[in-house]
């Protein structure tokens, strides 16, 4: 990293945040509100929902977030369905939302700038080192900054992780997803997740309507090439996705293997997809996020008014974060590892022992030793599932 710095047009804050994703802009409203000079960067020309992402999310993930469940933001409320591969399904009644996640983040980060963060898009960061003075200094496309904390929340491929020489890096899953018009869905008020080693091998499958015009088609796999997985997914509901038309397509790795160890260092902090914090059954994210967002702003404002921006000052956020995300996410990694071995006709059987609140709390990270003890008792998953999570 370089250690020498040119101070011509040096700009400088207390905390600097890079990209603009749920983390990001709860770390520059959450920065901002505790008073530190805060600056978030965002490389892409406006701030928006780039990777592809089923955008369904709780109720309390908004409620978190500050954000009001307006209609423009809220496009649809649905409760979910999660099918076995023989197509026996647990419905869950419990109504969540499908957001549009561009105008949640703009939400958001409009409620970072009235709170003094100062906000730069089409910036992307090139270097980041630190001055004589031990502050990090951080230079981008347009210029250069000297500040007491950075945080990097600029996703799976982080550019400051790599800066940092952080190389370690949460295992991926490949997915893809297409925004379909002109479906016919059976189930338009419902989520819809698909099991299956034929279907998605060690991943899952997704339809997700977003309001009467949309719909969300997507698959995550290990082991297996992601499109060919969706265009079968997509041939397997022909009678409802067959006359649909692909307006959107993308594809992205989503970090399923937990929190990386080093996310941590003396003046920065990796959080958001960039550390891994996403939860591994499901792959969610959005929630995960804006909370390890604004835990990151809080304690980075914090220690940047004190004057003490050490590694072990800045774990605070680790601790904070651990207290319940932190261990939601191992909790919801172990079940995955366990879950992923089981064949189809074992998933089939496990569809039928499971109950909505089962299948919550396991994906979720809850209550896996109450699900545990409940599978305890089946001579099958006994040993292949109950003892793993216990």
């Amino acid at each position: 990293m370089p250690t020498t710095v040119s101070k011509k047009n040096m700009e400088n804050y207390d905390v600097l945040i890079v990209g603009a994703g749920p983390a990001g802009v709860s770390a520059a409203k959450s920065a901002a509100l505790g008073g530190a000079k805060t600056i978030l960067l965002e490389k892409q020309p406006t701030i928006m929902a780039s990777k592809p992402c089923g955008e369904a999310t709780s109720q309390k993930t908004l409620e978190t977030a500050g954000v009001e469940a307006k209609p423009s933001i809220v496009m649809h409320r649905a409760d979910a369905m999660v099918f076995a591969p023989n197509m026996k399904y647990v419905h869950i009644d419990q109504i969540g939302f499908s957001i549009n996640k561009t105008l949640f983040l703009q939400e958001i980060v409009a409620q970072a700038a009235e709170a003094g963060a100062h906000i730069r898009v089409r910036e992307e960061v090139q270097e980041i080192g630190r001055s004589s003075d031990k502050l990090m200094v951080v230079k981008t496309s347009r210029g250069e900054y000297k500040v007491n904390v950075v945080i990097g929340a600029d996703g799976y491929n982080s550019t400051v992780a790599r800066n940092l020489g952080i190389n370690e890096k949460s295992e991926p899953i490949p997915t893809v997803q297409y925004t379909m018009v002109n479906c016919n869905l059976e189930y338009p008020d419902s989520v819809r997740f698909y099991l299956g080693n034929e279907i998605a091998p060690r991943g899952y499958a997704w339809i997700f309507p977003k309001g009467e015009k949309l719909t969300e088609v997507g698959v995550g796999v290990r082991g297996a090439p992601a499109k060919q997985h969706l265009d079968r997914f997509v041939k397997l509901f022909e009678k409802e996705l067959g006359k649909g038309q692909i307006i959107d397509y993308r594809g992205a790795p989503v970090p399923i293997g937990g929190i990386i160890e080093q996310n941590i260092l003396d003046g920065a902090m990796l959080i958001g997809d960039a550390a891994g914090m996403v939860v591994p059954l499901t792959g969610a994210g959005i929630h995960s996020s804006v909370v390890a967002g604004l835990f990151a702003g809080e304690v980075a404002a914090s220690v940047s008014s004190e004057g003490d921006c050490s590694k072990a000052r800045l774990e605070e956020f680790n601790r904070k974060y651990d207290e319940d995300w932190g261990r939601r996410i191992k909790k919801s990694l172990k079940v995955m590892q366990a879950i992923e071995k089981l064949s189809d006709n074992e998933l089939n059987l496990l569809q039928e022992i499971l109950k909505a609140d089962d299948i919550l709390d396991l994906a979720n990270g809850f209550e896996i030793r109450k699900v545990a003890k409940k599978l305890l008792s089946h001579p099958i998953f006994a040993m292949k599932l109950a003892r793993s999570l216990l």
